[in-house]
């Protein structure tokens, strides 16, 4: 192992080993430049080695949340579930990387804590510490290029609650979950939020708890998943078809692939309110029977229009109050707010939980929880909930949590952190001014969280390798955004979203999860096919970049 004073020189230094940086990891080397992943945990997966929490699964289709850079690897590989739990996912991306010969080229349990980049010399010193052989060291990587593939979702995010440390049962973080889990069976459990990983440990563990309290502040809208072992013959069908359904999937506005009568069918481009009654309410129902994110594919005007929302938010009222037999129950878990405004999760059972007699809902919007305490967890009003197990399913500070955790020093040494203190700033969500060759895959204000991750990233890591060989081809060392590029796609983005019901809404879409973060749009949600063309303008003779 290196010692302190040793430097690896690479061409690329890549962070992270989730779907991105393996994609990443796989190009540059096939471009043939020198490259080697960082990554803080010992095996692959970024969030999917990391969200191990019981019911932990896919809500895009597992045939479409797949790479689809190579046709093998798309023939090869087998899904035995439509809808994959986190560890056949986990064993996916093991698989992958075995089979592309990538695993030689990643050190596990690297910690990347500081990023400098030397403008006399324009490259960039990587510090990462590591604690193999029982000891605590840094390792030191110096290269022209880095790629941060951090995740979308990888910072867990723990509210402020005093006496968090006081409390003596088993205290976890849904996108931390140790191994080996705690147990849950027959235990007293507390879960403390009800967004996408609250929902699905949610239904699993009411299933096992001698008593489950759900501690919700705000009700989500969740769609059924209707998930069931893969049908070979539809594996087949969509594994005949790949090329034309990736393609389709590049052209639609979102992800969710769905088919039926042997063809393919994409989002609606009508609007709800230019159909009667009857139509609305029929397609709104084969979809809600179909499930996954289908929903969300319906008519155009479902996120711009608060009339045509209605009629969905009426729709789904009745689904819920149709659903959970107490009334009083019921009408909790309704939100305030337009459906399809804040990420809908996929449930198998979410609803039904509630029908148990093992299963408490209590209201902490109205009753706010105030502190934890050794035996559980004490609200406004002076009730105190006993639980043995404590799960926080907090969500985390997306899009830009990972990279603001690093120390990253750009030229003349500013700080990351300054350059985004009033919000990420970024070109198509890959790169930022004042930090040449510094790339993002799935960063902020890129489609990350409106499009299959693993579809973007096969586009992002193409195109930043094609940017590296682009300015090694001209004999140029630096390539970054200029600033008005880069101030005209963060006004662009935030426009999108202001057009929408999405800017209305508090969520972590928008950073208002997180006290303090500056609000703006942390994702791109104009379609990947705009941003694909934005992309391939702003790379047309590099007209978007400060190059030398």
């Amino acid at each position: 192992m290196p010692t302190q004073d040793t430097v690896t020189e690479v061409d690329v230094v890549i962070v992270g080993a989730g779907f991105a940086g393996i994609n990443a990891l796989y190009n540059m080397r096939r471009q043939g430049l020198s490259t080697v992943l960082l990554e803080a945990a010992h095996g692959v997966g970024g969030t999917w080695f990391w969200n191990k929490y019981p019911g932990a699964r896919v809500d895009i289709e597992s045939l479409e949340y797949s790479y689809g850079f190579r046709d093998d690897i798309q023939q090869e590989w087998s899904w035995s579930e439509k809808y994959a739990g986190q560890p056949e996912v986990e064993r996916y991306l093991n698989w992958v990387t075995d089979r592309l010969d990538l695993r030689d080229h990643i050190r596990f349990g690297r910690t990347v804590t500081q990023m400098v980049f030397d403008d006399a010399t324009s490259t960039w010193s990587t510090t990462a510490t590591t604690d193999a052989g029982g000891s605590r060291a840094e390792e030191r990587f110096r290269s022209p290029n880095v790629v941060l593939a951090t995740g979308f979702l990888s910072t867990p995010n723990f509210p402020a609650i005093p006496g968090l440390d006081s409390y003596q049962g088993d205290l976890v973080h849904t996108g931390a979950w140790p191994d080996p889990s705690p147990e849950l069976t027959g235990r007293r459990i507390g879960v403390i939020g009800t967004a996408a990983s609250g929902v699905q440990v949610i239904q699993e563990a009411s299933k096992v708890a001698d008593h489950l309290t759900v501690f919700q502040r705000t009700a989500n809208w969740c769609f059924p998943l209707r998930n069931s072992p893969m049908d070979p013959s539809y594996e087949a069908f969509v594994k005949e078809h790949y090329s034309e359904i990736r393609r389709l999937e590049h052209e639609a506005r979102g992800p969710g692939m769905v088919l039926m009568d042997g063809r393919i069918v994409l989002p609606e481009n009508r609007n709800a309110l230019d159909v009667g009654p009857a139509e609305r309410q029929s397609d709104f129902e084969w979809r809600w029977q179909a499930g996954g994110v289908h929903m969300g594919r319906s008519f155009a005007d479902l996120v711009r229009s608060d009339e045509a929302n209605a009629e969905l938010r009426r729709f789904l009222e009745g689904k819920i109050r149709g659903i959970v037999r107490d009334p009083a129950i019921a009408e909790k878990l309704i939100p305030d707010y337009p459906p399809l405004s804040r990420r809908p999760p996929g449930e198998s059972g979410y609803y039904e939980a509630f029908n148990r007699d093992n299963v408490e809902l209590v209201d902490i919007h109205d009753d706010p929880v105030v502190e934890i305490v050794p035996e559980g967890v004490r609200l406004a009003s002076g009730a105190v909930h006993e639980v043995d197990v404590l799960i926080f399913a907090t969500g985390f500070d997306a899009a830009t949590g990972a990279a603001l955790r690093i120390d990253i020093r750009g030229r003349d040494g500013r700080l990351l952190s300054d350059h985004w203190a009033d919000g990420a700033r970024t070109l198509l969500g890959m790169m930022t001014s004042g930090f040449p060759n510094l790339y993002f895959v799935n960063g902020p204000q890129s489609p990350a969280f409106h499009f299959s991750p693993p579809l973007l990233c096969d586009f992002q890591t193409q195109y930043i390798g094609d940017l590296i060989g682009n300015v090694a081809s001209k004999g140029l060392s630096t390539i970054e955004p200029t600033p008005e590029a880069e101030l005209s796609w963060v006004e662009h983005a935030n426009s999108v979203y202001a057009a929408t019901l999405i800017w209305k809404t508090n969520s972590w879409w928008v950073g208002a999860n997180i006290p303090g973060k500056p609000r703006q749009a942390l994702a791109y949600g104009g379609g990947f096919a705009l941003y694909k063309n934005r992309a391939v303008d702003a790379a047309d003779g590099l007209r978007e970049f400060v190059t030398a």
